[in-house]
């Protein structure tokens, strides 16, 4: 059974259903793993494709195992659930929310970054009295954010506060962020796991449906899992027999600042003591120098198991797999990185086999300057998204304004825009207006007795601009085409014509193009709310493949789950890989450690590996530490030096 697969990928394949956790090394062939578990399910288990649910993190993992699913199972793969755990969740949220949480309906908004920022800048000028410390918007929704990964209610985060003035002060902030978010029936990204989580939790008729629907639930990527999104998960599995079939590998855990727990994957046997553990070790993607190298820095680490990877290819010649240097400065490194890839190109290699990481994301605006001069094509990954430009927001805005009678931010965006003569002294009248009648703007707009007190002029604008609302909000629930939608909303409300004649004549043609490739993204969709509902759980980990030959630029933490034949990692100097905030605690440096291990692994063929002396204006830096585990590694392994600093 399975002769394409090694030992190992069969143990985890064919395991008993139960508790199943795979411990995959970088390269071992984990998506493959997985989709042939799926398949065993179905066909030696006879398990409908309708019970199972197939989680991962990331969009475009999402997409990669559904086209393999459909490949291997053809008709069969129809009936299986798959999708990010914010996808799931959105769907528990829309098929169930109305009625059982309060305030909300099923047309619920989710907000991004600009409209999580205003609710948080509310929140803090809406606190009386004095406050224990300062905070900006973005500081404050990092903290609730935490709070909601670790299932917090703002209710039970005053009650955890208890005697702390700080922590009572994030929780109250946190209460009126989330009271204003109902008030717009509105959802922010992490409410997309800590709904679900509320509300099967207190409805366990509704769970045990869910429980039925979704009786083998596969996750992918486990180390990158929150406790939200792990108590998601144990409560839908918590029947019997539990068929939970976890993928990851504690040593590629890089997301705590997005709340990940390395520590769930490691405790899995402990919460789950029937578990059945296989450990993948062969890896199909890198020369054994590179896996050596990588090895030799994540040995060190205490809190998680360290898996030692044996590659499946031979190994490349002594010397010319691994290279150290050391620069004078940063300005040095960067000449010295074009150099050696200007050189590589020359004989013969792609732009695009070759990737440049870094650890933070200033360190690439010396790169791209060299790239430059060099003349050596390049493209920048995980930079500002589409759905980031200004007018994509405008429109977007206007469409969540028509799917949300409630979304009073998104309204007040574009009621204005472009100018309907709405000063700021009619708006103000006709949202105190509405106020007065318990309404949400989005609904006031229908009502007469919210024009009261308005002028003529700015009454005869509203009405206008309501007219134009109803009429969309009337064709989208006659199930009108998003893209038809986005032209309508184009033209008639001004917005086009408002581009082509008052934004700045430089930024017209850039503006154009984005609002034809949004229209082209809405074509994609049959219906409004899954157009914006997929908009909404685009992140920042689903950059876009570049498809240019060209050089790649990226943080370590955008290339999680990207390979390229030859990998640069510039910065291996103490300050900045392990970097300077992580000193503080070894928690910080066991973080920095995995880090360094995915950065490394990234990598098929060559490793390019550099630090500057002196990369802060001339102020001394010590080599990385990781370098010097990697060449003490080299000794110990050949008992004299096996790559030269």
């Amino acid at each position: 059974m399975y002769p394409e697969l090694n030992h190992e990928q069969r143990s985890a394949v064919v395991a008993p259903i139960g508790p199943v956790l795979v411990r995959a090394g970088a390269g071992s062939g984990k998506t493959r793993v997985l989709t042939l578990r799926i398949r065993h399910l179905i066909a030696e288990h006879q398990v409908a494709p309708t019970s199972i649910l197939a989680v991962t993190f990331t969009n475009k993992a999402a997409k990669e195992l559904r086209v393999r699913l459909r490949e291997l199972l053809k008709e069969r793969s129809r009936g299986i659930t798959s999708g990010t755990f914010h996808s799931i969740g959105l769907r528990i949220l829309r098929e169930s929310i109305a009625g059982r949480i309060k305030g909300y309906t099923q047309d619920f908004s989710i907000y991004g970054e600009d409209e999580q920022r205003q609710l948080a800048q509310t929140a803090l000028e809406q606190w009386t009295g004095r406050p224990p410390l300062v905070l900006e918007p973005e500081q404050v929704l990092s903290r609730i954010s935490r709070l909601k990964s670790r299932m917090l209610t703002p209710q039970l985060a005053t009650r955890v506060a208890g005697g702390d003035g700080q922590a009572a002060y994030v929780a109250g902030l946190y209460d009126t962020y989330q009271r204003s978010l109902r008030k717009h029936n509105a959802i922010d990204f992490d409410d997309c796991i800590l709904l679900p989580y509320r509300l099967l939790s207190d409805d366990p008729e509704l769970l045990a449906e869910y429980q039925a629907r979704w009786r083998h639930v596969l996750v992918d990527e486990y180390q990158d899992t929150d406790r939200a999104q792990h108590g998601l998960i144990t409560l839908l599995t918590a029947v019997q027999p539990r068929s939970l079939f976890v993928v990851g590998d504690a040593q590629q855990s890089i997301y705590a600042f997005r709340n990940a727990d390395h520590t769930i994957i490691t405790q899995f046997g402990q919460d789950f003591p029937d578990a059945h553990v296989v450990e993948l070790v062969t890896n199909y993607r890198s020369r054994q120098q590179v896996l050596d190298a990588a090895h030799a820095v994540i040995r060190h680490a205490q809190a998680i198991h360290v898996l030692p990877l044996q590659a499946a290819q031979g190994p490349g010649q002594p010397g010319t797999v691994i290279k150290i240097h050391e620069l004078k400065d940063g300005r040095d490194e960067a000449e010295w990185v074009a150099r050696q890839a200007g050189e590589l190109i020359r004989t013969g290699r792609r732009p695009r086999e070759l990737a440049v990481l870094f650890r933070t994301r200033h360190m690439s605006r010396g790169l791209e300057q060299a790239l430059r001069h060099a003349r050596i094509p390049y493209a920048v990954r995980g930079t500002a998204g589409f759905y980031d430009r200004r007018v994509v927001r405008d429109v977007l805005a206007y469409l969540r304004a028509i799917a949300n009678p409630a979304d009073s931010l998104s309204l007040a965006r574009i009621i204005n825009l472009p100018a309907r003569g709405l000063g700021g002294v009619a708006l103000e009248q006709f949202t105190t207006n509405a106020a007065n009648h318990s309404l949400a703007p989005g609904l006031a707009l229908f009502d007469g007795r919210c024009y009261a007190g308005l002028k003529p002029n700015a009454a005869i604008a509203l009405r206008s601009f309501a007219g134009m609302l109803g009429s969309w909000r009337d064709k989208a629930a006659r199930g009108y085409p998003p893209a038809h939608l986005v032209a309508d909303v184009l033209a008639q409300s001004g917005y086009d014509h408002w581009i082509r004649t008052a934004l700045p004549e430089a930024d017209r043609p850039d503006a154009l193009s984005h609002l034809q490739e949004l229209q082209t993204a809405a074509e994609e969709h049959d219906s409004l709310a899954a157009f914006l509902q997929e908009i909404a759980l685009m992140t920042a980990v689903d950059d876009k493949e570049d498809e240019r030959d060209a050089v790649q630029l990226l943080t370590i933490h955008a290339a999680k789950g990207l390979e390229w034949p030859i990998v640069f990692v510039a910065g291996l100097e103490e300050g900045t890989l392990p970097h300077e905030r992580a000193f503080a605690e070894v928690r910080g440096i066991e973080e920095e450690r995995r880090l360094c291990y995915v950065a490394l692994t990234r990598a098929k063929e060559q490793l390019w590996l550099s630090w500057a002396a002196g990369r802060h204006r001339g102020a001394p830096a010590k080599r990385s530490r990781f370098l010097d585990e990697i060449v003490a590694y080299g000794q110990e392994r050949s008992r004299q030096p096996a790559v030269r600093s």
